[in-house]
């Protein structure tokens, strides 16, 4: 199993990092923080859940955490363009994150708990 960016390709530890979402992304993890309060437990991606993601590009598989801060390469903030794709997101579904560059897909295999 590969931890997240380890090999990873630039254009996705370019999302992970620092870049911060737009007004329109906020809204949405707003959204989507709200529905999950809701929902209760349920196979959602939510803070603190770690992905297994594979990335249907390179054929890399990737283990990230979804945080409200990154600090640690195996994190994602949930308010970068990666992380605020991958909040709420269910196992089976394929992310395609914003600012990676055109085509960029990555399939949820696994929503475990924290």
């Amino acid at each position: 199993m590969v931890f997240a960016m380890v090999g990873a390709g630039a254009r996705l530890r370019g999302a992970a990092g620092s870049w911060m979402i737009g007004p329109h992304e906020l809204a949405s993890v707003i959204g989507k923080l709200e529905l999950l309060a809701r929902a209760g437990s349920d196979d959602r991606a939510r803070l603190g859940s770690e992905l297994e993601l594979l990335d249907l590009q390179s054929q890399e598989l990737l283990r990230l955490r979804l945080v409200d801060r990154r600090r640690l390469s195996c994190e994602v903030s949930i308010f970068s363009p990666l992380g605020a794709r991958l909040l709420a997101a269910r196992p089976g579904e394929v992310v395609s994150p914003r600012c990676v560059g055109r085509g960029y897909r990555l399939l949820v295999v696994a929503v475990l708990s924290q």
